[in-house]
């Protein structure tokens, strides 16, 4: 249907010269085109008109250009620490090693590790292969066959997957 004709017979129902019977179909398009035209703003998930009226900015106001539906976050709020953490309590604690022993040894020279681990680098399963060979006759039963329970547990894992099958 032509947009022209269409406004032809409205104006000729407004006035009179067309009866209403002849009219209902064309009653029935512009309702429907109505409402097509009115579905964004019915929709409940944005489109359409906002709202809230949108009075313009004026041009010297900072936000001018930008849109209205920013949100300002409030800061968050603080949170209670725990200030005497043994990470916390002992952060710093040989930091007077240099200054008592006359910077002749560094703290990381004070820390040793397991006779089984210095000067050594492996795998998980090689780490513990070697802590059972070293030490394992002198673990605790429990410990030792946690160890041996361990070493067939990654045996069985690293020949099943991994890059070194």
């Amino acid at each position: 249907m032509d947009g022209r004709v269409a406004t032809e017979e409205l104006e000729q129902l407004l006035v009179g010269t067309i009866e209403f019977d002849e009219a209902l179909p064309l009653i029935f398009l512009l309702l429907l085109l109505h409402f097509l035209l009115a579905l964004p703003r019915l929709l409940p998930f944005g489109g359409g008109q906002r709202s809230e009226p949108c009075r313009p900015l004026p041009i010297t106001s900072p936000l001018a250009g930008l849109p209205r539906n920013f949100r300002v976050r409030e800061p968050p709020k603080p949170q209670k620490v725990d200030r005497w953490t043994e990470k916390r309590a002992l952060f710093g604690v040989y930091d007077n090693v240099g200054i008592l022993g006359g910077f002749q040894i560094h703290p990381k020279h004070l820390i040793v590790g397991p006779r089984w681990l210095r000067g050594w680098r492996g795998n998980e399963l090689q780490r513990c292969i070697r802590k059972k060979q070293m030490v394992g006759d002198r673990m605790f039963l429990d410990d030792y066959h946690n160890l041996k329970k361990r070493i067939r547990f990654l045996y069985k894992r690293f020949n099943r997957t991994g890059k070194h099958r």
